[in-house]
Order: C-alpha cells, then structure tokens, then sequence
C-alpha cells in the first residue's frame, strides 16, 4: 500500500515537472563484479541549468516509505550530473569498487533550484563473458 502511494506520488510529480527536469531509462555499461557504470537520462535540462542539478542516493527514510530495501553497498554509489559532448544531459552513477549483487535497486533523489524528484531504479547486471571466442563453424554435411 505504502509502495503504490509513493508511486502514485512519483508519477505525479513527474507529471508535474514535465515543463521541467525529467528523468528518463538507465543504461547500464557494467556487468557483475565490475565497478558500477552507468547513465541515467536527464530530461528537459535546458543549457546552463546542470550546475544546478543535484543528485544523491534517496536517505534511509525514503527508502523506508517507498517499501525498498537499502543495503549498505547502495551508499558506495556516487551520482554526478553532467553534460555529454552531444549535448545530452546525464546522470553518472559509479561505484569504485566492483558490485557483487546480481541486482541493484535504489532510489535516486534529484534536486535543483525549481523543485525535487525521486525516481526507483532497478538493474540487472549479468555476469561479464569470459571470453571473446565464437562459436566454430560448422559445415553442412555432405552426401557420399
């Protein structure tokens, strides 16, 4: 119940910032046992507003009154706003040390000078390949 509240409160501030700042999908560029790496889409960021943005792991009680679990291993993730040379605006989420959980499920708390927004995310990182082999060719049999 506490979660679907939180929820109907996050689409509803989403709704209302959409003449705003957005967040959109998180792409994911880290697999199991690697240092976390990934971006988070930030939407409707006009020029010069990134310096404004501020972006943090969402505080134990968030976390408590969305009905999300808050390992201690969430609070080694860092969160920068930047600017990629496209243009795009992203959140960086990074770790410096190699995430050993399957999955990762966090809040994201985003402030700047006209408002706040907290967004779940949840990621799967599958473990990395071990090696760059390809599959052998195999030939179409032949009639004799």
């Amino acid at each position: 119940m506490v979660r679907r509240l939180v929820l109907g409160m996050v689409l509803m501030g989403s709704a209302v910032v959409a003449r705003g700042l957005g967040l959109g999908d998180i792409e994911t560029r880290s697999a199991l046992n690697q240092n976390f790496n990934a971006e988070i889409a930030l939407l409707s960021v006009k020029t010069g507003e990134i310096d404004g943005v501020r972006v943090s792991l969402a505080s134990p009680d968030a976390f408590e009154r969305a009905g999300v679990d808050r390992p201690f291993f969430l609070s080694k993730l860092r969160f920068k706003a930047a600017r990629l040379p496209d243009g795009r605006a992203v959140i960086r989420v990074t770790s410096d040390q190699p995430v050993q959980e399957p999955y990762l499920d966090f809040l994201v708390e985003v402030n700047w000078p006209n408002g706040r927004l907290l967004r779940e995310y949840t990621v799967l990182l599958d473990p990395p390949t071990l090696t760059d082999r390809r599959a052998a060719v195999v030939e179409a049999p032949t009639r004799s």
